[in-house]
């Protein structure tokens, strides 16, 4: 098996490059120190937004067990994210691949198992349920990632395109600026590296929009996150702020209706999932 080529990352503070992510290292410019605790890379800026720290202390009690969350909640996303998403990545090839948002990191576990020379980084915001759950995903899936680290989705801690594939899932919808997240993927892409972003587009008839919206602002507040609902046209004018191509927004097709103009037409009264998808 070849050497994988190990991703390096930049200092989240002063933004300098630090090296690879393989082994303990000091920031050569504000002389921070960076190196694994229990399996998790800290790569979280020292001031992050209040919002994203809430993130991280909804999973502060770890509530049900690893394999019944990846089991029992995630065993659609399981079998969609291996037979859908992951092919259209990784099947040209990928050296480096990023998978931002994770949570359980599923997805890394699998695109390791598809891809094992590459080098594979699994991240989420919330270091807590990257060591509560993540790690030991991969351990049940038997192909664990080459690093788990907390990054901050919207200051991606990476330097400059060397990623070949950057996957996410279901994230940027509860971000402050999912646009800004979109230009930091873009930044990361290596030439040619390719990113799909699986996302929910909500209902854009006003009676249900505002049910939906009711509903995400009552979870939100009682967690003091960011989640709110965002309609087709709303994901249109986060991709003009992110300089990207309308194209790249897409409906997944269904197991019954697959047409987009028909997965379109009941996007009115309920929420469907879309695809984002660019190259460097």
């Amino acid at each position: 098996m070849a050497s994988p080529a190990v991703a390096s990352f930049r200092c989240p503070d002063c933004g300098k490059s630090v090296g690879p992510l393989d082994t303990s290292r000091t920031c050569g410019g504000c002389a921070r120190a960076f190196g694994p605790t229990a399996g998790v890379w800290d790569l979280l800026p020292s001031t992050l937004d209040a919002v994203k720290v809430n993130e991280d202390r909804a999973h502060e009690d770890e509530g049900l067990p690893t394999w019944r969350r990846l089991f029992f909640h995630k065993r659609h996303w399981l079998s969609w994210c291996e037979s859908r998403w992951l092919p259209t990545l990784l099947d040209a090839g990928a050296r480096r691949v990023l998978e931002v948002g994770g949570g359980l990191c599923y997805a890394s576990a699998l695109a390791k198992q598809r891809a094992p020379d590459a080098w594979v980084v699994a991240s989420d915001v919330s270091a807590r349920y990257l060591r509560q759950h993540a790690v030991r995903v991969g351990s049940i899936i038997g192909t664990p990632a080459d690093a788990y680290a907390a990054v901050d989705a919207e200051q991606l801690p990476f330097d400059d395109g060397q990623f070949d594939a950057v996957y996410s899932q279901v994230v940027l919808y509860r971000l402050p600026d999912p646009s800004r997240a979109l230009r930091e993927i873009r930044r990361v892409l290596a030439p040619g590296g390719r990113y799909l972003g699986v996302e929910r587009a909500s209902p854009w008839l006003p009676a249900f929009l505002v049910r939906e919206a009711r509903e995400m602002g009552e979870r939100s507040a009682h967690a003091g996150l960011r989640e709110r609902p965002l309609r087709w046209r709303d994901w249109l004018v986060i991709l003009d702020a992110a300089g990207i191509e309308r194209t790249a927004l897409a409906p997944v097709p269904g197991h019954r209706v697959r047409s987009p103009a028909l997965r379109r037409l009941g996007n009115a009264v309920r929420p469907i999932h879309v695809t984002i998808q660019f190259s460097a």
